[in-house]
């Protein structure tokens, strides 16, 4: 429950870095050119106008950190549909580049993906293509099931009606705790890449790209 809850923050907060340093960036150097999506994102208002003596940029922060606050990322398609509007069309998050990096990763397993990365190596171009598809839907319904277990225990497990369900096999939450990090580690060295070309790409100078972090 805790991994799956970090899961969850750690999405949120890149979120609202990313969001909150767009905006520091375009105020730093006026003539970056934003897209359309951008302007469409909403701030809480009383969160924009108080008053932040030590940084006045820390307003954006706190504005994001409030939009995001009764917000969750429990599904793998609302990461994506968060992100992928900042990302290069061939290098979207849970895409085909990404998943290939993470399958031949070292760490990589068959338990995530279905397949392990010395049998994906030896795939041709057509193979591997139907393999990432598989790894797809295969990571999808991998955190479909740990989300929807982290549910029945935060939601379940106090009602004297139902009875907990027992961890059948060793080493579960070992595992759960692996594939999280997994793919938060993955996603946290991908996305801080691709905002990286996403602000040089809206214009936004080197120098001002490297304050930005996200």
């Amino acid at each position: 429950m805790f991994a799956v809850g970090a899961f969850d923050a750690y999405f949120c907060d890149a979120y609202t870095d990313i969001v909150a340093a767009t905006i520091i960036s375009k105020s730093r150097h006026g003539a970056m050119s934003l897209p359309d999506f951008f302007y469409d994102i909403r701030f809480p208002v009383r969160a924009i106008l108080e008053p932040y003596a030590a940084n006045a940029n820390w307003r954006w922060r706190m504005a994001a950190r409030k939009m995001m606050e009764r917000e969750n990322v429990l599904k793998l398609d609302r990461i994506k549909s968060l992100f992928n509007k900042f990302f290069r069309d061939d290098h979207r998050i849970f895409g085909d580049a990404l998943l290939d990096d993470w399958i031949a990763n070292p760490l990589s397993n068959k338990r995530l993906f279905g397949i392990t990365r010395a049998n994906y190596a030896a795939l041709n171009p057509a193979g591997k293509g139907a393999a990432r598809r598989n790894a797809k839907a295969r990571m999808e319904e991998r955190f479909a099931s740990i989300f929807q277990r982290r549910h029945d225990c935060i939601h379940n497990c106090d009602r004297p009606k139902v009875s907990p369900q027992e961890l059948v096999k060793g080493g579960t939450v070992f595992r759960v705790i692996e594939d999280v990090e997994f793919v938060v580690n993955g996603c946290d060295e991908h996305i801080n890449a691709e905002f990286r070309q996403f602000l040089l790409g809206c214009g936004c100078p080197p120098a001002i790209v490297n304050q930005a972090g996200y």
